[in-house]
């Protein structure tokens, strides 16, 4: 049984350093603290997250949706961009059927016309559809369900309390019928070495995610094996029917948080050509906002994705390129300012290369033409 309580925090809104390159997600809440979904290899479970009882006591952040409003209201530097609601929980974990806490603050997040970037489990965000569809019209809004195996019984086994992956594909489909602005996909992640890493499983995932109409698939195989996390995982996996990957499993990661380079290497060009193959783009589209960050927010955006298609195709990684693409979100001014005088060599990370790259679609845009600085929209 879980035990739920009330509890009042003083914080609502995080905000990264950089917007990530996978979410695109600038802000980040968690409406709640702990996750009845239960999954035995969640990442949330290590120490790093001090949640002492993960999945049997569940904190109910209370007033969450009025403080939401109260902080979105008042920030002065606050600028719109996208907010991802669960982190180390998921936000239609089986509570929300019946406060629907988590509804409430996408009404606040509707409100104040920000973009949202949801992951979940659950088929439960359909029930949303309506006001996920307004804030897509408005900004943008994005929905990925995490399915990492088409197998009913190991999915149970690994995510206990979470919907089947039947019902998340179906999900997928009835959110494209009925809020088509919204965009909607996969997050095939993580991918469990030995459990569902086989070539079978990776396309009937990608296959099942095509034919529900998917618009991306989000892939990362492995998982971290952390402290507590990693004790809980492999101890559920030795008392289970799967006891026979743990030797394999802990071979592979030697000790490490991480599986090797060598295992990326492997998998990613299957993935690759999986999607490839049924022609489903694996990066989610970035919302773009209309200020003076519109063309930072377009080149970061290629910058960072050109990296990534690098790194999966030839397993190495573009440092550089990375960096240049995520320092370009801080820049106070329009890389249209920088770019008329000639000084884009000063952004940071900024090489003759990435310059060489990025002059071309920056001739072509209509905005060299207009006042893009900063002092336009404060």
């Amino acid at each position: 049984m879980v035990k739920y309580r009330y509890k009042e925090f003083k914080s609502v809104l995080n905000k990264l350093k950089y917007p990530d390159s996978w979410f695109w997600a600038r802000y980040t809440l968690n409406t709640y603290s702990g996750c009845a979904h239960a999954c035995i290899y969640c990442d949330a479970r290590s120490q790093r997250y001090y949640l002492e009882d993960f999945e049997n006591e569940v904190v109910i952040k209370t007033n969450f949706d009025k403080k939401l409003d109260q902080r979105l209201k008042r920030a002065r530097t606050l600028l719109p961009d996208v907010i991802a609601p669960g982190g180390v929980n998921d936000a239609y974990q089986p509570i929300e059927k019946k406060i629907e806490h988590t509804k409430k603050v996408l009404q606040v997040i509707a409100k104040h016309k920000f973009p949202i970037n949801i992951a979940t489990k659950s088929n439960l965000v359909v029930r949303d559809s309506d006001i996920l569809q307004n804030i897509a019209t408005d900004t943008w809004c994005t929905v990925g369900f995490s399915i990492t195996t088409t197998n009913e019984e190991l999915a149970s086994f690994l995510e206990p309390y979470s919907s089947p992956p039947s019902e998340r594909f179906e999900a997928i489909k009835k959110i494209k019928k009925q809020a088509p602005n919204i965009q909607v996909g996969t997050y095939l992640m993580p991918i469990i070495p030995f459990l569902e890493d086989d070539d079978d499983n990776l396309e009937d995932v990608i296959k099942q995610s095509k034919n529900s109409g998917a618009d991306f698939v989000l892939f990362s195989p492995g998982l971290t094996l952390r402290d507590s996390q990693a004790n809980f995982f492999i101890k559920k996996l030795m008392n289970s029917k799967y006891n026979k990957v743990v030797k394999p499993l802990l071979e592979l990661y030697k000790g490490q948080i991480y599986p090797p380079a060598e295992y990326f290497r492997k998998i990613h060009p299957k993935l690759l050509n999986l999607c490839e193959k049924y022609n489903i783009p694996v990066r989610v589209k970035r919302w773009i906002p209309s200020d003076y960050r519109k063309w930072n927010y377009k080149i970061s955006e290629l910058l960072l994705n050109k990296e990534y298609l690098n790194g999966l195709r030839t397993g190495k990684s573009g440092k550089t390129m990375m960096w240049a693409g995520l320092n370009l979100n801080n820049l106070e001014e329009s890389i249209i300012d920088v770019f008329k005088r000639g000084e884009l060599s000063q952004i940071k990370n900024f090489t003759g290369k990435i310059i060489e790259f990025i002059t071309p679609y920056l001739e072509k845009t209509k905005d060299l033409k207009q006042n893009t600085g900063i002092d336009k929209f404060l």
